[in-house]
């Protein structure tokens, strides 16, 4: 499987770009996860949902990932399922059969 991210600065299409990758990768025939990492998630609109079904996509939980420490005591982060389990459980089906996955969303200032 292949990986493309795509970063820059706000405000510079990120979303548009990646929603509109992932819209013509996944009519090729692919199989495409896309993963909203944003704070304010809108790349469920670019893959085709509407406002309402985006944000009623449920953030992914944090129990899909495991803590320990390094032999430093620096904090680690591991999947404690595989990514197709993940995806499986959390993503939801857009209409270019993309499969969206939210990191997590920002509520109010400090809910971290």
């Amino acid at each position: 499987m292949s990986t493309i991210a795509v970063a820059g600065k706000g405000g510079s299409g990120k979303t548009t770009v990646s929603g509109t990758l992932a819209r013509i990768i996944a009519r090729g025939g692919h199989e495409v996860w896309a993963i909203d990492a944003d704070s304010t998630p809108n790349l469920g609109t670019t893959l085709g949902l509407s406002r309402e079904q985006a944000e009623a996509v449920v953030p992914m939980p944090r129990t899909i990932l495991n803590e320990s420490k390094d032999a430093e005591g620096k904090r680690v982060f591991t999947l404690a399922l595989s990514p197709a389990v993940v995806v499986e459980q959390h993503s939801v089906p857009t209409p270019d059969a993309v499969k969206l996955l939210v990191m997590g969303r920002v509520d109010h200032a400090g809910a971290g």
